[in-house]
């Protein structure tokens, strides 16, 4: 895909960012040389032990040079970003940053594969860059785009030690789409839960999907919640 696009750096790397997005929040701060959401990256470095990271939607990969370097021998990144324009971006943040562990997939995640609209722009044609999400009717700010589980994305005998979602509101679709990697693994997982009713919902989901693993909230912070398993 050819689109027009500068290149930010930060003490990570390099990253690739369209020029449709330079308004947006996380392009601005990838444009001042600064990281986005700095605590949550350091604590996903800290916590990746010897397993796979499983982390999405890449939006223009700006979490995959962090996460890389920490990423065990043997170990990698599963990523996927359904929205054509921002999978063009971080194949190419990948490729600037020379980043061999990381395997990306043009894709969104649910609970059973087939094909669902994505917005990609509000009406008048103003694009939703990093907010574009699958919705329930096809319309003219709209693709179709292949959904899958994140259980046929990462192979059975693949060890995860943390699962990151931020997935515009799919995210216990995901999560239900990811049954064996959260039953076999046990990961820490990050949701997108600035809000104290968000946190709860997602814990109370998690007790109710995967009782075995009293999963807990356990703090939240850069509008995230993150969640552990207490039975492992």
């Amino acid at each position: 895909m050819d689109f027009e696009y500068r290149v930010c750096v930060n003490e990570f790397g390099f990253y690739c960012v369209p020029k449709a997005y330079e308004k947006r929040k996380l392009p601005k701060v990838l444009a001042r040389g600064e990281v986005y959401e700095p605590n949550t990256l350091r604590l996903m470095q800290r916590r990746t032990g010897l397993g796979d990271i499983v982390t999405g939607g890449a939006f223009i990969g700006d979490f995959l040079p962090a996460l890389s370097p920490f990423v065990a021998a043997g170990s990698r990144i599963v990523s996927f970003e359904p929205n054509p324009l921002s999978f063009a971006a971080a194949e190419r943040t990948v490729a600037l940053n020379n980043l061999p562990n990381v395997s990306l997939f043009p894709v969104a995640v649910g609970e059973t594969p087939g094909q669902l609209p994505l917005q990609l722009s509000r009406k008048g044609g103003s694009a939703t860059a990093a907010r574009a999400k699958i919705v329930e009717k096809e319309t003219d700010e709209t693709v179709m785009v292949e959904v899958v589980t994140l259980d046929s994305l990462v192979e059975p005998h693949r060890r995860v030690s943390i699962l990151h979602l931020d997935v515009e509101g799919f995210e216990k679709s995901a999560l239900l789409g990811a049954r064996r990697i959260i039953s076999d693994n046990a990961p820490m997982i990050v949701l997108e839960a600035e809000r104290p009713w968000q946190q709860a919902m997602y814990a109370e989901f998690l007790g109710e999907h995967f009782p075995d693993l009293g999963y807990g909230f356990c703090g939240g912070m850069e509008r995230n919640g993150f969640y552990l398993a207490q039975a492992r």
